[in-house]
């Protein structure tokens, strides 16, 4: 394994190689090193070999001098003999900072295992570089930024099972470190070669009327996946319904027999919401015809959403899950920490189990275990992993 070093500090370039050479003893390691951001695209520029094949993966500090992080991100997205090679940033700057640089780096469709604060946790980094290798970064669809002439009326034409994708992200118990569930998470392929979030095709299917034509495809699909991988069944599957699925009897009968046909696949729905409910009486009902039917409701987005107290207060959830805007700063921001603080002991006295989404570090992790929150998902663990490289992923975590 080859691995190119970047940073103006020796005795951290000398830390992150004894880490990894404690971590990894069943293959030969080699490391390369740069005190500068000029001296690694040297490096990296293709002599006798592409900087992919020469390279399993790049460790970039974003502060130097002659050449800054910023320059190698620049030039591995520029250059076509890096295509596909791994790259980590680390850095001692803000979360906020952080995430700023990991949205521009994934701007740039690159092979991007995180953005690390410093002093870097290997094993962690080393856990994602390894579920990289699942993910096949030079076949997956690239992000399409525009819907090119998608309208309301015609997003009913993409919705069938050859254009959704779903992937998975894991949901850690944080005492234990052991994989409790996975949330499907969708994602729908356009014009064959690209594919969109739900944060922009979501308004089309609302505006179109077809949300509950969407939830069930979802469902088809994770469900099916957890009935033919036994080893998946161990995990929760959450799936993620609107309030306006609620008001659907035929949906909530489709989802009723689902789970009947699937006994052994423990389903949580995940209730999101940003408006009034229009009939809170049949969503009350629906949910109650869930409930006794074995299926779990998880007041998704928690502090986010409309009518989230009077929820709380109407409806038996199981679970709710804090919104990751609350989380993700949670080391940082005074405010954020005393919202989840609260929340987390408002739900020790409802008997409510708590998930904390969008935990990046290890620093908002070991807060959270220390307020009592028994769940966490988030980038720490796992990015979202396409639904075939789910169980390889599993048991990379298992054995590291």
């Amino acid at each position: 394994m080859n691995i190119l070093i970047v940073d103006d500090q020796r005795f951290i370039r000398e830390s992150i190689k004894a880490d990894f050479e404690k971590l990894v003893d069943e293959q030969p390691m080699q490391f390369f090193e740069a005190d500068s951001g000029n001296q690694a695209i040297d490096l990296l520029k293709n002599n006798d070999m592409p900087a992919a094949e020469k390279f399993d993966l790049v460790i970039a500090d974003l502060k130097m001098d002659n050449g800054d992080g910023l320059s190698i991100i620049n030039h591995m997205a520029t250059c076509s003999d890096c295509h596909g090679l791994p790259l980590a940033v680390v850095s001692s700057s803000d979360v906020r900072t952080l995430e700023l640089i990991s949205n521009i780096t994934e701007s740039f469709n690159l092979n991007l295992v995180g953005v690390f604060q410093k002093p870097v946790d290997i094993g962690h980094l080393f856990t994602l570089l390894a579920a990289l290798k699942y993910k096949a970064p030079k076949q997956e669809p690239k992000l399409v930024e525009t819907i090119d002439g998608v309208t309301s009326k015609e997003i009913g034409a993409l919705l069938n099972q050859d254009n959704l994708i779903l992937c998975y992200q894991p949901k850690v118990d944080i005492s234990s470190q052991s994989i409790v569930g996975f949330e499907a998470l969708s994602r729908l392929c356009i014009q064959g070669d690209g594919f969109i979030y739900p944060d922009r095709f979501i308004p089309l299917i609302n505006e179109a009327g077809l949300n509950c034509q969407f939830s069930k495809l979802v469902l088809d699909q994770a469900m099916t996946q957890w009935e033919l991988c036994p080893q998946l069944q161990k995990f929760s599957l959450s799936v993620n319904i609107s309030a306006e699925d609620l008001l659907s009897e035929t949906f909530i009968n489709y989802v009723i027999k689902k789970k009947s046909d699937q006994p052994n696949i423990h389903l949580i729905l995940e209730l999101t919401e940003s408006q009034q409910t229009i009939d809170q009486d049949l969503a009350m009902r629906s949910i109650a015809k869930l409930i006794i039917n074995d299926i779990t409701i998880s007041l998704d987005d928690f502090g986010k959403s409309y009518s989230t107290f009077d929820r709380l207060d109407n409806i038996p959830f199981d679970e709710i899950k804090i919104d990751k805007d609350f989380i993700s700063d949670l080391d940082t921001n005074p405010k954020h920490l005393a919202i989840v603080e609260s929340t987390i002991a408002l739900a020790k006295k409802l008997k409510v189990k708590v998930v904390a989404e969008g935990v990046e570090t290890l620093s908002v992790l070991n807060l959270l275990k220390g307020l009592g929150c028994e769940i966490a998902q988030g980038y720490y663990f796992s990015p979202p992993i396409e639904g075939r490289y789910v169980t390889a992923w599993i048991d990379s975590y298992s054995q590291k």
